[in-house]
């Protein structure tokens, strides 16, 4: 071989190799950049978080020195809306393998505890001395929680922990969990003693335990199965992250900013969320509607009605119910977000639909509609009779009738029991230019 022709072979490596070096560089910068604008955007969502615990402290404190029944029925419905928007932000971070299972059961319990008692004082009822030491509790955890969150703040906010892992960890999809994420954990062992509250609420531990009646039937499906499910949710390139366990064992899958959990009995979409960033709104409320609508048709959630609604930073959050024989039942409740720039959906919760849903038997009424009018407290008229099954304490669920009124300017849902005429529960409305939510 003649020198020309080596110096030649020896030019052309080493052009590759330059090549290579380059191409990685670049693989690296790429990989920098993408890890960058996450961490931007998962800053935003702990300070969020941070923000909505916040008002959950000062909204606890005030539960424990109000009078007005009416002002504790407001801050009930305050207390609930920042508790859950506190969760779905808890949901969204990249916590990897990090239980956050007693934070956001916590998130869960503590606005629906609030409501419970405030719908008693609202009846008639005072606030007895256990009530008001378990709210007193409640606010020494969130009070904990609080100045925890804050602190990463801060420390965020210097540059001291975030969100980011190495950007070799990120070109190789390495896992490992970030500073803040074993910061988090840190926190989460401080709600270790957090005591589980058994009260009449949709998330009451002894209706948690219960074991979900729809996957009853169910034959659990492999991982390639439900990542087959989850490209139809989140895309192709979908990523099996985890596993969970409990009352409905479940896979995790992520794709870029969206992600999700399935069931592993039957592939049931537990929630969805995706956190990319909402444009400017350019829909109104029924379109979004519609957009929701189709979505659930599409998933093979058939018979599903509307009900309430929050508006919020570009985004409708939808409650659906699924009805049978004429009856809103409302265990079997799916919530959906749409994001108002464009009509996509960018949030799921179906973990009360996957609990309850199932056939009801339901019963012929043994009182008429008229009947259950009459039963209605003096002074409180009635506009609309509907049906209706609503959840019950321990669990178990009532046939009533939904009668719909307005007194002193506040529109009010009473349910009536079709087989004893046993006042059940009463909902007020709260009903403002952002939404409808029933408290």
């Amino acid at each position: 071989m003649s020198k020309l022709k080596k110096y030649g072979q020896h030019i052309i490596l080493s052009l590759l190799l330059l090549a290579l070096a380059v191409f990685g560089l670049c693989q690296y910068k790429k990989a920098r950049e993408l890890e960058y604008a996450q961490n931007l955007m998962y800053r935003q969502i702990f300070t969020d978080l941070t923000g909505y615990v916040d008002d959950m402290e000062t909204q606890l404190l005030k539960s424990r020195l109000i009078g007005d029944p009416s002002r504790l029925v407001d801050l009930s419905g305050e207390l609930y809306r920042s508790a859950a928007a506190a969760k779905t932000d808890l949901c969204a971070l990249p916590l990897g393998e990090t239980s956050v299972a007693k934070t956001a059961e916590f998130l869960s319990q503590v606005g629906d505890y609030a409501h419970s008692v405030s719908m008693r004082v609202l009846n008639g009822g005072e606030m007895t001395d256990s009530e008001l030491e378990t709210i007193t509790e409640l606010g020494r955890y969130a009070q904990s929680l609080q100045e925890g969150l804050d602190e990463l703040l801060v420390k965020m906010n210097n540059g001291d922990v975030s969100f980011a892992e190495s950007g070799i960890k990120a070109l190789s999809g390495g896992g490992g969990g970030s500073a803040m994420a074993k910061s988090i954990a840190d926190l989460e062992q401080e709600l270790h003693d957090y005591p589980s509250l058994v009260y009449d609420g949709p998330f009451s531990q002894h209706v948690m335990n219960k074991a979900p009646v729809s996957l009853e039937y169910a034959s659990d499906i492999d991982e390639k199965t439900a990542l087959a499910a989850a490209e139809v949710y989140i895309g192709s390139g979908a990523k099996l992250t985890g596993e969970g366990e409990g009352k409905i064992p479940s896979y995790y899958f992520e794709n870029g900013g969206k992600k999700l959990e399935l069931a592993k009995a039957g592939g049931s979409l537990l929630w969805l969320l995706n956190n990319r960033s909402v444009g400017e709104r350019k829909l109104e409320l029924e379109e979004a509607k519609q957009f929701a609508a189709d979505f659930l048709r599409r998933n093979g959630y058939n018979g599903m009605t509307e009900s309430y609604y929050d508006i919020k930073d570009d985004c409708a959050v939808l409650n659906y119910a699924w009805t049978q024989d004429g009856y809103t039942v409302y265990p079997d409740l799916i919530k959906v977000k749409v994001a108002l720039d464009n009509g996509e959906v960018v949030g799921f919760e179906g973990r009360g639909y996957v609990m309850n849903h199932c056939h009801r038997d339901i019963p012929e009424p043994k009182l008429t509609p008229a009947d259950a009018v009459k039963l209605v407290s003096r002074g409180a008229p009635v506009s609309d009779v509907s049906y209706a099954v609503i959840p019950l304490d321990g669990g178990d669920e009532a046939f009533c009738y939904q009668l719909r009124g307005r007194v002193d300017d506040r529109n009010f849902l009473i349910y009536i029991n079709t087989q004893t005429g046993a006042e059940e529960d009463i909902m007020i409305l709260l009903e403002t230019d952002t939404g409808v939510l029933a408290v």
